[in-house]
């Protein structure tokens, strides 16, 4: 999932750096992707660019945040979920959720839950539906940070959802088991599984409307 991020994100006209806590994995993600990324450490991802994404499996996810400095102001994009070694479950959920934890074990980082339900595959060619746009639905508690990471998703191609607060993840995370469930379950295709919002005609604009007049 990292390195789908990253090569599309790459692709996309962003300047990327992939981070590892083995600098031969970073590299070897970088070289691989295809793109001018660079490479370097935790800490160097995080503090890189505009803002960084935490595209691992748990526990180590909460490692890797811990490795990487306190984070101070930083938007860290949480990817993941907090699922068993199988991935068929979640080991965490209803009063809290892997997003939640992250951002206790980096306090002073700004985390939005995006793009846990979607498969790398969809990320890597997010334009296979026919014309519709998958939804990578997010949520976090910093509004400078939501939009950004807004930003950041439609740059990639997809729609972008704001679902909530950081809270929100506790309902995102379970989606992604959904996801799981279709392409594990019934043997559906990764790169053919996508969630989407459908509007009744005239609600876009009305959206659009009450935006302006706020």
């Amino acid at each position: 999932m990292g390195r789908a991020l990253g090569r599309r994100a790459a692709s996309c006209g962003h300047e990327v750096l992939f981070g590892s806590r083995r600098p031969s994995f970073a590299l070897d993600a970088a070289r691989r992707s295809g793109t001018a990324a660079a490479a370097g450490t935790y800490a160097e991802a995080l503090a890189h660019g505009d803002l960084a994404i935490l595209a691992l499996r748990w526990p180590h996810a909460l490692r890797a945040v811990a490795a990487a400095g306190s984070g101070e102001g930083r938007i860290l994009l949480d990817a993941t979920n907090p699922a068993t070694p199988d991935g068929l479950a979640l080991v965490l959920g209803h009063h809290t959720s892997g997003a939640e934890e992250i951002a206790r074990a980096v306090p002073r980082a700004r985390v939005v839950k995006a793009f846990n339900h979607v498969y790398a595959e969809v990320v890597e060619n997010p334009g296979g539906f026919g014309g519709a746009r998958p939804a990578v639905f997010y949520g976090g508690d910093d509004v400078a940070a939501n939009d950004l990471a807004g930003r950041f998703i439609e740059s990639l191609g997809f729609e972008a959802v704001l679902a909530g607060p950081l809270s929100v993840a506790r309902y995102l995370e379970p989606l992604a088991q959904l996801a799981v469930a279709l392409v594990e379950g019934q043997g559906r295709p990764p790169a053919g599984v996508a969630l989407g919002v459908l509007r009744a005609k005239g609600a876009g604009r009305l959206a659009a409307a009450s935006r302006e007049s706020a």
